[in-house]
């Protein structure tokens, strides 16, 4: 059997490790406090699971944001796609060179992503000036184009 010695030289050991340990750990929670400290304002609040709360909380509103700015984003894409994104303009004189109008007629396309569109054609003359819209779909229209129009979309479709 252990003397009562025994057992009390057993205790104080026991306690001074436990002892030892606990200081050990209270070192290293203010070592891990100070980092926090550096990494976030601690200045307003000492709690540290407050202030990761908070961050994470941020955190998640900009995640938020973030998805609504990506659905946002396909709409605007979705928009642009039927949105005026090609342009083909052509100056000319229609009545050769006889004619004193100069170059003040043109065609210019106006076409979407799809080249869908139109053509829109100004022809002056000495007695007016008129102007013809046609219709365009992929690239082509069912109306009768002349060689200007024509220019003015294969221009439009290149870009």
């Amino acid at each position: 059997m252990l003397d009562i010695n025994t057992i009390v030289i057993i205790l104080a050991t026991a306690v001074s490790i436990l002892l030892l340990w606990i200081i050990f750990l209270t070192y290293r929670q203010n070592k891990m406090y100070k980092r926090i400290g550096e990494l976030f304002d601690t200045s307003k609040n000492s709690d540290v699971y407050e202030i990761l709360r908070n961050y994470l909380d941020g955190t998640k509103e900009v995640e938020n944001y973030a998805k609504k700015l990506q659905i946002e984003m396909v709409k605007m894409s979705k928009k642009m796609q039927s949105s005026i994104q090609r342009i083909g303009f052509i100056r000319y004189n229609p009545f050769g060179k006889n004619d004193t109008g100069g170059n003040q007629s043109f065609s210019i396309a106006l076409l979407d992503n799809d080249k869908n569109g139109f053509v829109l054609t100004s022809m002056h003359a000495r007695e007016g000036t008129r102007v013809y819209a046609k219709q365009v779909r992929s690239g082509a229209s069912q109306n009768t184009l002349s060689k200007e129009e024509e220019e003015a979309i294969q221009k439009a479709a290149k870009e």
